[in-house]
């Protein structure tokens, strides 16, 4: 007989090809009790039992039970719903096809449209894993039928789930196809019982795609990917299954009945995985020799059951012992008295008399560890904390993050910054990020510094706010290290010179950010008592809505060719970006975010030897009566098609013939570089010409919520935003000046 979780675990040896009948056939055969069908569509089949109208489960196939290749084949828990007399549509695989073929799918709707389900007064969906995927996928074919799915995937679409990694047969099948988000068709479901272990990453991730308001969690912790294996292993399963299909399965009955799961190998061995994965091995002897324990104390309890029921002499009632107390009853002797400040659930709480460490869900229903010290709770994590600094006046713009990470970010103190600074939004990413890589999270130190309008004066070498920077980064030091961790400060991102946009020329506002960049790269890494520096970052600005002309932006897009030893990135310019209503020059915040995201794209590439420059003017020269305009680049330019006919961002200075530009191409890009090549109604004439490009910029009125400066050249590389889906990240060419050649060079490009 082919493998059920709901029978005892087949024979090892592959099953014969037999004649034997099926037993759902010997129902529904022309002289059977039932009516009924079988239906064989390409890889799947369809095979039906009416035994009443009151109650119709479906099921559909897992990995385990498809492609069983014996005659007498039979659904996920046939036998099961057989015993209680339910009605049975089984949807059976012969493969891992996660249910995606047309003549399927057709087939199921083209059953609700005449009226198959509605003939029932009640429909229960039901699998596990491929299964409960399936049956969240044609949940919406009974409508306000309850479903039960057991690790379920919400898809297994390359677009919707690029972190899935598992299912390699599964990814291959056509997700083009209806039906391929599950996420997308539980509207009008009644009861939705996901089944699931939460310390399984990637399941984790496929039950938080599932509409919240629908999801009853049923949080399986410890029993891995199969949580339906495991219920059967405790015999819970079937127990379970009834009281879904039933309609009386809470989550409270589930979380009394699955504590028994400490008591089966395959929880043990899952934790095991588990504890590995964060970096906890080390935890794994006490959890062995905890599950030993309670297998010998469950062993001595079930023999002092059998010989008190088989005394052949047994005592008087009045003289008969206590019935042994089941294990969870038996407290260990080294069990913790103190009691950890949270609302959450607490599992393998450990006391070693100055910290409480513990497994909870207390944070958004996420299941970590934590550790408990001198009334601050922080998430467990590897021993590096980082830090993360932000200074400046666009530190100071509110983000509107997605996620706050409130056990791992904090400041120097350990307390929690209310405020979602430019540190704070790089700790989020950067935690994010490791989520998604599936990583250990580590503690972040976010030590946000707004200054708007910052001067030159303010933002000196000696100045009080770097001063204040390095007495922040001391007291973190102090800190973790009373927790035994190490901080080590990689990042930090400078706003500087806004204040005074046009005091400084181009080399004077160079000079006053080299400056404070090599005193405050020393001198934080000197407070953090580490030898490496950290990496600096910087957003190019854009100007105000109606002048951009600062040459602090000019400096600021050549800081990394000024000085290429010091660790100084230019993430991205801002001039593409729009600013926030009735302010002068204040990004918004949604696109604050953006560059957050930009500068730790450019600090993680960096910090794994790899390149990381936006397209940057390099030289310009005649072409007759054209200029050609060379720009270094990592990747194929383009124009932004939505800007590059009246925002391309070109424009002459020191022209004396007041030459126009009248159109403008693409050379072929070469390795680092590539060229634009600008058309004019004239030949450009003055001696001291110049290119610009996303600069020099003047709108008296202003332009709706954009900076005077505007460009329309970027890269073609583009990567989804990980805190804001719906946007793409990508490298524009920095803002920019350069002379024009006194001479025609050669054009060949070569």
């Amino acid at each position: 007989m082919m493998n059920d979780e709901f029978d005892e675990d087949p024979a090892s040896e592959t099953p014969a090809l037999t004649e034997r009948l099926p037993d759902w056939y010997r129902e529904i055969f022309p002289a059977g009790p039932c009516d009924g069908f079988y239906e064989k569509l390409g890889q799947h089949a369809l095979i039906h039992v009416e035994r009443s109208r009151d109650i119709l489960v479906v099921t559909f196939d897992n990995l385990s039970d498809a492609g069983y290749p014996g005659y007498d084949i039979k659904a996920w828990a046939e036998k099961f719903i057989r015993d209680k007399n339910w009605s049975h549509l089984g949807v059976v695989a012969q493969g891992p096809t996660w249910f995606r073929d047309a003549t399927l799918i057709a087939r199921m709707e083209k059953l609700a449209a005449d009226g198959f389900f509605a003939r029932f007064d009640r429909v229960v969906m039901a699998g596990t894993s491929m299964g409960g995927f399936g049956a969240m996928a044609f949940a919406d074919l009974a409508p306000g039928c309850d479903v039960v799915a057991f690790s379920p995937q919400s898809t297994l679409s390359a677009e919707l789930v690029p972190w899935e990694g598992r299912f390699g047969k599964g990814r291959k099948q056509d997700w083009t196809l209806p039906r391929s988000d599950a996420a997308e068709t539980l509207d009008g479901v009644g009861k939705l019982w996901v089944v699931y272990d939460p310390f399984l990453i990637p399941d984790l991730h496929q039950v938080t795609r599932l509409p919240a308001d629908k999801v009853i969690a049923l949080k399986a912790f410890g029993q891995g990917h199969k949580t339906a294996l495991a219920l059967r292993r405790m015999e819970l399963l079937k127990t379970v299954m009834t009281e879904a299909i039933e309609g009386r399965l809470t989550p409270e009955w589930f979380h009394r009945v699955n504590r028994s799961r400490k008591d089966i190998y395959t929880y043990r061995k899952s934790m095991e995985e588990h504890l590995e994965a964060r970096g906890k091995a080390d935890r794994i002897p006490q959890l062995i020799k905890a599950f030993r324990v309670r297998a010998r104390r469950k062993a001595a309890a079930a023999r002092s059951e059998e010989a008190a029921t088989t005394s052949t002499d047994p005592e008087p009632a009045e003289h008969l012992q206590p019935a042994p107390q089941p294990p969870a009853a038996i407290a260990p002797r080294d069990a913790p008295q103190r009691q950890p400040k949270t609302l959450g659930n607490v599992w393998q709480l450990t006391d070693d008399g100055t910290s409480l460490r513990y497994l909870s869900d207390q944070y958004r229903h996420q299941v970590m560890g934590f550790e408990e010290r001198d009334g601050i709770v922080l998430a467990q994590s590897p021993q590096v904390a980082l830090g993360m600094i932000s200074v400046g006046g666009a530190t100071a713009i509110p983000r509107p993050l997605p996620e706050r990470f409130d056990y791992h970010i904090r400041d120097e103190n350990l307390g929690q910054d209310s405020a979602p600074f430019g540190a704070q939004a790089h700790g989020v990413i950067s935690l994010t990020e490791a989520g998604r890589r599936l990583r250990a999270l580590r503690n972040v130190i976010a030590l946000s510094h707004p200054q708007p309008g910052i001067t030159a004066v303010e933002s000196a070498p000696d100045a009080p706010i770097f001063a204040d920077v390095c007495k922040r980064v001391s007291a973190a030091k102090a800190v973790l290290q009373g927790r035994e961790k190490l901080l080590f400060v990689d990042r930090i991102s400078l706003d500087l010179l806004a204040g005074s946009p046009h005091q400084l020329d181009e080399s004077d506002a160079a000079a006053h950010y080299i400056r404070a960049i090599k005193a405050l790269r020393h001198d934080v890494a000197a407070a953090a008592g580490q030898s490496s520096l950290p990496h600096v970052v910087i957003s190019q600005k854009s100007g105000t809505r109606t002048d951009g002309c600062s040459e602090v932006i000019l400096a600021e897009g050549r800081l990394d060719i000024h000085e290429a030893g010091l660790g100084i990135l230019i993430a991205s310019p801002s001039y593409m970006l729009d600013l926030m209503p009735e302010t002068v020059a204040t990004l918004a915040a949604d696109d604050r975010l953006w560059l957050d995201e930009m500068e730790a794209m450019a600090i993680d590439a960096a910090q794994n030897g790899k390149p990381w420059f936006c397209p940057a003017l390099r030289q310009v020269f005649r072409d007759g009566a054209d200029l050609v305009v060379e720009f270094s680049a990592m990747g194929a330019l383009e124009f932004d098609p939505a800007q590059a006919t009246s925002r391309h961002g070109f424009s002459l200075e020191g022209c004396t013939n007041g030459a126009k530009v009248t159109g403008l191409r693409l050379g072929d890009p070469k390795p680092g570089s590539q060229r634009v090549i600008l058309s004019f109604d004239q030949k450009p004439a003055g001696d001291n010409l110049a290119v610009c490009y996303a600069w020099g910029g003047t709108h008296p009125k202003g332009d709706g919520d954009h900076p005077a400066n505007h460009g329309a050249l970027r890269e073609v590389w583009s990567q989804d935003s990980i805190l804001q889906p719906e946007r793409k990240l990508r490298r524009y060419a920095l803002s920019g000046r350069l002379p024009v050649m006194p001479s025609d060079l050669a054009v060949a490009e070569g």
